[in-house]
C-alpha cells in the first residue's frame, strides 16, 4: 500500500542549476507545534553540554567551495560564522528551535535554515534554485526589500499557482525573509538543510537528529515530517551561468 505525506507538507524540489553546485542531498522538513515553538530558552549550560556531545563535523571545505561556486570565493560561509561567533561570546538563547536550529548548524558546520510556514496554502512547495535575476527579498528585521543578483542561490515557495515566493538568498549576503520569521504565533516551521559539494546523504540527514535532540531537552513536542522531494520545477527560458562541480 502507498503512502502519501499530508497535503500540508509542502514538496522539496531542487533545480538542476542547483544541484549542478554539488547540491545532491538537500533535506527539508516540517515542525508541527500545538504551542510557541520558541519557549524555553536554552540556558548557556545546557546549551555547552549540547555543544560537548553533538557529533561535530569538518565541512569548512565544503561549504567554502559552494561559496566559490557561486561566485563569491571570498565569502565566508553562514555556518563557519556563526561557529566562530558562538565560540567567542557567552550564549545567549533566542528560544526553543530556534536554539536548536543555531546548535545544529554548529554541529553540522552549515547554516540550516528556519522559517515560518503557518498559513502557507495546501500544494505549496519549496524550490531550491539559482536566482535567474528581479527576485526581490526583504530581509529579516528589515521593512525595505532588495534585489537578488542573478546566479545567487534562493529558495523559496512556489504557490499551487507557480508564483515564486523567495525565503532565502545565499551569495554575498546570506538573507532570510522577514516575512516567515519564526516567532512565538509560529505553528508549523521548515528545517531545510543545504549541504555543500563535498557532503555525502549522511551530513544533511543529521542536521534534523541535531535539533531534535534540543528540542527533547528543552521538553519541546513537535511533530517531524520529512518534505517528499519532487523532480517538478518551473520552466524557466532563462538560467543563470552554472559553476559545474566535479564527481
Amino acid at each position: 500500500m502507498t503512502t502519501h505525506p499530508p497535503t500540508d507538507t509542502p514538496r522539496l524540489a531542487v533545480a538542476p542549476d542547483a544541484r549542478a553546485l554539488g547540491l545532491r542531498h538537500v533535506r527539508g522538513w516540517m515542525l508541527s507545534a500545538a504551542g510557541p515553538p520558541t519557549e524555553p530558552v536554552l540556558g548557556a549550560e545546557e546549551a555547552a553540554g549540547l555543544l560537548a556531545r553533538l557529533p561535530r563535523e569538518d565541512s569548512v571545505t565544503g561549504y567554502r567551495k559552494l561559496m566559490a561556486a557561486l561566485g563569491h570565493p571570498g565569502t565566508t560561509p553562514a555556518g563557519e560564522r556563526l561557529r566562530e561567533l558562538v565560540a567567542g561570546r557567552e550564549w545567549s538563547g533566542h528560544g526553543g528551535v530556534i536554539d536548536a536550529v543555531t546548535l545544529a548548524s554548529v554541529a553540522l558546520g552549515g547554516g540550516i535554515g528556519l522559517h515560518d510556514l503557518t498559513g502557507v496554502p495546501d500544494g505549496s512547495s519549496l524550490l531550491v534554485r539559482r536566482s535567474p535575476g528581479g527576485e526581490r527579498i526583504v530581509p529579516a528585521f528589515s521593512s525595505r526589500s532588495r534585489p537578488v543578483p542573478a546566479g545567487d542561490l534562493t529558495y523559496g515557495l512556489r504557490s499551487p499557482g507557480g508564483e515564486f515566493a523567495p525565503m532565502a538568498w545565499l551569495g554575498k549576503r546570506d538573507t532570510d525573509s522577514a516575512e516567515h520569521q519564526v516567532s512565538a504565533a509560529s505553528r508549523r516551521v521548515c528545517v531545510l538543510a543545504l549541504g555543500h559539494p563535498d557532503d555525502t546523504p549522511e551530513h544533511t540527514a543529521s542536521a534534523i537528529g541535531a535539533v531534535g535532540e534540543v528540542l527533547g531537552v528543552l521538553g519541546i513536542a513537535a511533530q517531524i515530517r520529512e518534505m517528499p522531494e519532487t523532480t517538478e520545477t518551473p520552466e524557466t527560458t532563462e538560467t543563470p551561468e552554472t559553476t559545474e562541480i566535479p564527481e
